[in-house]
């Protein structure tokens, strides 16, 4: 987007400085600085469309812009005022409408510490070269009276600007900071998924469409603890959640419900598809048997949700098939119906129905 934009600005750029340029030769007495800076401005801007849109780093444009705008401002503060003549003030106002453009394109492109540290030597040569040539010169009062002026006006627009740029700093560096808490708040540590604090809110916006909700536990997961120890145990939890993630689709929820249980809402499925959704999810976590001291399995219980029904009623239903798929055996997927009095289990066709329910 950013690169986008600077594309957008050359090109109208180079515009602007051809229109500007043929104005100033229709002028009685084009101005010497202006007749020789726009097309060096021209060939700059053409430059940087070549550079951006080649895809080359954006900093390098952003160096090349603050040196020829640093080279034009001092080229006027002093070609200016040795030219003197009527058109002196009206040519010093262009090199202060320079340094505004300069001070913006700055708070563009960097932090904003060294965009006022930029702008502000830029705008301390602007005022302290013409002054110093014009010194020289023996300017009468009424020229050194409008030049205070135009330079106190370009200073307050700098000073706005500045203050701007400050307070948008601070502010976004504040909302970062929000937006960090409220992340941590309500993400898991461990990995990296929504707690049960931040699923609550997020399974009310999902439920309307009845669906399901699948409750995993991981089968065994206090012996891999035991035998491996807390840190293979966290690693377990990460690729298992990973793998999850993986294998969910972009209207799925997926969060850490406690411990080594996940779970995961299916909006709007019907009992097929939730069932078979289930299926996937355990034959993928199945399926990771690298390292194979970590190869773990996952029971799955499903608690549908009719349309309208409360997620308690889905979460209870969730719970009582994941411990009925625990009793049966683990590795198999339980599913508890709202119309039915006791879960059912998740019965498919052939051998591959058999393989699952006698896993462990």
């Amino acid at each position: 987007m950013r690169r986008r934009i600077y594309l957008g600005i050359a090109g109208g750029g180079m515009i602007v400085q051809v229109v500007v340029w043929v104005l100033n030769l229709q002028r009685a007495y084009p101005d010497v600085v202006t007749l020789y800076s726009n097309p060096v401005f021209f060939a700059m801007s053409s430059w940087n469309l070549f550079w951006l849109y080649t895809r080359r780093p954006i900093e390098t444009v952003y160096a090349v812009a603050l040196a020829v705008c640093g080279a034009v401002i001092v080229a006027r503060a002093v070609v200016t005022p040795l030219q003197g003549g009527p058109a002196l003030l009206t040519s010093l106002e262009d090199l202060y409408w320079l340094l505004v453009i300069v001070s913006i394109v700055s708070f563009l492109m960097l932090n904003y510490r060294r965009a006022i540290a930029v702008t502000a030597g830029f705008y301390l040569l602007g005022v302290a070269l013409p002054w110093a040539v014009m010194a020289l010169n023996n300017v009468d009062f009424f020229q050194a009276a409008r030049l205070a002026q135009i330079q106190l006006l370009c200073g307050m627009v700098l000073a706005t600007l500045w203050s701007l740029a400050w307070y948008r700093e601070h502010f976004v560096l504040e909302r970062q900071a929000l937006l960090m808490t409220e992340r941590l708040a309500n993400t898991d540590a461990l990995t990296g998924l929504n707690n049960r604090h931040a699923l609550y809110p997020l399974l009310d916006q999902k439920h309307d469409r009845g669906g399901a909700l699948l409750l995993l536990d991981i089968d065994h997961f206090k012996a891999v603890n035991d035998r491996l120890g807390h840190s293979a145990g966290d690693e377990v939890l990460r690729r298992v959640a990973a793998t999850l993630r993986r294998s969910l689709r972009d209207a799925e929820l997926l969060g850490r419900w406690g411990g080594e249980e996940f779970l995961v809402m299916l909006p709007g499925v019907r009992p097929q598809e939730a069932l078979q959704r289930a299926e996937h999810l355990r034959r993928a976590v199945a399926a990771q048997t690298d390292p194979p001291e970590q190869a773990v399995t996952i029971s799955v219980g499903i608690g549908l949700i009719g349309a309208g029904e409360g997620m308690s009623a889905g979460m209870s239903r969730a719970d009582d098939a994941l411990y009925t798929a625990k009793q049966q055996g683990r590795n198999r997927v339980w599913v508890s119906e709202p119309a039915r009095s006791a879960p059912q289990p998740a019965r498919r066709r052939g051998a591959d129905q058999e393989r699952s329910a006698s896993g462990s």
